[in-house]
């Protein structure tokens, strides 16, 4: 077969990128060992990830992508996929044994909106289905469709076609097994989206940079059903603290627990996506286990039952991986096949659309140019770089929930100055405001001074986070309740 561009993975990122060059005329074909629909997690949107779908399709000339980039359009267009409204960000901080309360508001909690409305909020993806319908759309567009096959080989040169041979799955044995051709994909680039499988690293030949990340955690997760909401599990004099700037349940919801958190991201169609995340050397504690332990998470569990994995959660090891992007100047990684950091600040599906419009321009050129590859590597290591580091800084103060808020305030600073760049017509090179030094360094300085033993130095961060805070964070009269928003103004 020879094709223009060969994808491996079917997921979101691989599907919507396929689906993209098939419309500038190209030929693609998507390999991917499973087939749809498929249990996968990294669900929840955030305002960049909307602003670049929304990108994606006007440049492009693809309605669906606008109509899927917020909550309001989503429904209006596509409500048999299912989803869920996501206004924001809400944290809950509970005491091991004990029921929370929070006496005076805003002291173990903590509200960041994204939106100012249920039209214009975010969502979460129920990404059985999501998935399922893109690469639908993307074989509709003319994709070749080689999901059941996995890539057994892959070679590649500097400058000429790059070759890929895959296998379908359970060829069955004997005769049947002869009779069954592997497939010889000659293309002019193959990318790999494959996320976590990681593919492409599979074969060598690139750089490992893992041990550089400071964040070192590992998940457990699944989605169930029957999940009460927040407001009901909460005391009824404390429903209205979790009602402005917009309701905790329409978010995505982190339950901060002694060692680790768990999340909770709910659908539209009764099913909630739950995981917990914790530091690698630490025990990783089931549902249950959980459960038991905390009485308001007991609670919200009581009439849960997991429906997806069949049998037990998903367990992992360290989460944390990172490899160079460049396979050889044909052979690219999107972000995600080349990163996997931490579900903690909803990241992903940003990273993977930005991935998905960095490569569209370089791929659809007629000469290639090794700037733009080195360009696409250096642009990931930066904001791998400063994501690391706000990420594994919450993780080192999670025991404290007021130094946890501003290591997240110094996140939700770095995103929303992206978020105005993209509302102002600006396109940024580097997503969370990676490309600005000042700000980089400005998070570096706060870090040390956040690890610092002795009082919280609340006043001089905030001071010196002022020419990135048109959002009045950490405002001490704000009771940890932010309404502020960039992109959906």
């Amino acid at each position: 077969m020879r094709v223009d561009v060969a994808v491996i993975g079917s997921g979101f990122s691989g599907s919507i990128l396929a689906w993209v060059l098939a419309t500038k005329g190209m030929r693609v074909a998507i390999i991917d060992c499973a087939k749809h629909p498929r249990f996968a997690i990294g669900e929840s949107s955030t305002p960049i990830a909307d602003a670049l779908m929304r990108r994606l399709g006007q440049q492009h000339g693809i309605e669906e992508l606008v109509q899927l980039s917020s909550w309001g359009s989503w429904q209006a267009t596509h409500s048999q996929l299912p989803c869920g409204i996501k206004r924001g960000f809400s944290y809950l901080k509970h005491g091991l044994g004990e029921p929370f309360v929070e006496q005076e508001l805003g002291s173990r909690s903590l509200l960041v909106a994204a939106s100012p409305s249920d039209t214009l909020a975010d969502t979460h993806w129920y990404r059985p289905t999501t998935d399922t319908y893109l690469f639908g759309k993307a074989v509709d567009s003319g994709v070749v469709d080689l999901t059941g096959h996995q890539v057994v080989s892959l070679f590649g040169s500097e400058l000429g076609p790059q070759q890929l041979i895959c296998e379908r799955i359970g060829r069955g044995s004997g005769s049947d097994s002869a009779a069954v051709v592997p497939v010889q994909i000659d293309a002019d680039w193959i990318v790999d989206a494959s996320g976590q499988a990681q593919v492409m690293a599979s074969f060598g030949n690139v750089e490992d940079w893992t041990s550089q990340l400071k964040t070192k955690t590992k998940s457990c997760f699944a989605h169930f059903q029957g999940v009460m909401n927040w407001a009901d599990a909460a005391l009824p004099p404390m429903k209205s603290h979790f009602n402005w700037p917009f309701s905790a349940d329409d978010a995505a919801q982190h339950h901060l627990l002694a060692e680790g958190w768990m999340w909770m991201l709910r659908f539209n169609h009764g099913i909630t996506s739950i995981g917990y995340t914790t530091a690698s050397d630490r025990p990783l504690y089931s549902m249950s286990e959980l459960s038991a332990a905390y009485p308001t998470i007991g609670k919200l569990m009581s009439g849960a039952s997991q429906i997806s994995p069949v049998g037990a959660e998903v367990r992992t090891a360290r989460l944390q991986r990172w490899v160079s992007p460049v396979f050889n100047p044909r052979c690219l990684m999107l972000p995600t096949a080349a990163l996997t950091l931490d579900p903690l600040h909803s990241t992903g599906i940003a990273h993977a659309l930005a991935g998905v419009e960095r490569l569209v321009p370089i791929i659809t050129r007629a000469t290639q140019s090794t700037d733009a590859i080195e360009w696409y590597s250096k642009v990931l290591q930066d904001e791998t770089i400063l994501l690391d580091q706000l990420v594994s800084l919450a993780y080192r103060h999670l025991h404290d929930f007021e130094r946890f808020t501003v290591a997240c305030m110094l996140f939700f600073a770095g995103a929303i100055r992206c978020e105005e760049r993209y509302q102002q017509g600006v396109s940024p090179t580097h997503l969370w405001n990676a490309d600005d030094p000042a700000f980089v360094e400005f998070v570096q300085w706060a870090s040390r001074a956040l690890d610092s033993t002795g009082e919280v130095p609340v006043a001089r961060i905030r001071e010196r986070l002022q020419p990135w805070n048109s959002a009045d964070l950490m405002n001490p009269e704000s009771e940890n309740r932010y309404a502020y928003t960039a992109t959906k103004s």
